[in-house]
């Protein structure tokens, strides 16, 4: 594939640079609307449109360390369409990618609706990881994005703080579950059902914190395409995800614990990626 010529995206590759050398920040959340969104917050944005809704802002957030170069992008649902948009994003020079997403609790009792999950590793139960690597190879994100993750959280004092937030909800580090189906795994719908059922309460029952569709891809081809380019002689790729729990004992808890879960995920991701710049640009 020409790394120039996106099919899905409207970008070039000096979109990209920025930050020093390191590279820009792109945020991946799953909808339009939430891209919209934090975009929002930066100041001098521009807005690169697509036919199919995959818009591309570039902007700049405010921080104590200085501007920081960013963009955000949906990725829209599920890992087939993250794996096309992620693909494309680092042919084109992308070589910082976070996923801001939204996720429903797998542990209601300690995890509740509202909180944020910072995953460690992603079950890789899609098929599409499958087409890279082997499905005993872990899907884990890049150790420089965690250890500014939990730089953050103690900066924060292991909650988000924010205006419409009072309650500061609690953010928690874990592996996550990517599926591939909402419905027959989450909602049990179909002849499969009883199964779907069991296979969801194993993971349960070992701890996985949070389900949600899109970071095992994100992770898996952070790895492989970080190969490649070491190879090659540059940068390896840095990927991360911060997911905001919309839902805990039933799969949505509300538009009022959905709002605030999704506020406290952009704060903390947006906070984390301050970090991650002040530390680099130390060095």
């Amino acid at each position: 594939m020409d790394g120039s010529v996106p099919f899905h995206i409207n970008a070039e590759k000096g979109d990209f640079e920025g930050n020093g050398g390191h590279g820009r920040y792109v945020l991946l959340p799953g909808s339009e609307g939430r891209a919209e969104k934090i975009a929002s917050m930066w100041k001098d944005v521009a807005v690169k449109k697509h036919p199919r809704n995959h818009n591309l802002y570039l902007g700049r957030m405010e921080s104590g360390a200085g501007d920081i170069d960013m963009a955000v992008i949906s990725t829209g649902m599920g890992a087939p369409s993250a794996d096309i948009i992620i693909n494309e994003l680092l042919n084109l020079g992308a070589r910082n990618l976070i996923r801001i997403g939204t996720s429903g609790s797998m542990q209601p009792e300690r995890v509740p609706a509202g909180s944020v999950v910072v995953p460690t590793g992603s079950v890789k139960d899609e098929s599409v990881s499958a087409r890279y690597l082997p499905v005993e190879m872990p899907a884990v994100p890049s150790l420089e994005f965690l250890t500014a993750a939990l730089r953050a959280w103690e900066e924060t004092g292991a909650a988000v703080k924010t205006p419409d937030n009072p309650e500061s909800p609690e953010v928690f580090f874990g592996v996550v579950h990517s599926k591939d189906s909402f419905y027959a795994r989450e909602m049990l719908v179909g002849p499969k059902r009883l199964e779907n059922e069991e296979y969801m309460r194993i993971l349960k029952d070992g701890g996985v914190l949070a389900s949600e569709m899109e970071t095992s891809i994100l992770f898996t081809l952070g790895q492989v395409y970080s190969q490649q380019f070491v190879r090659e002689g540059d940068r390896p790729v840095l990927t991360g995800a911060v997911l905001a729990v919309v839902g805990g004992s039933t799969p949505f808890a509300g538009k009022a614990a959905e709002a605030s879960a999704i506020d406290a995920a952009i704060s903390f991701c947006l906070k984390t990626v301050e970090v991650l710049h002040r530390t680099r640009m130390q060095y």
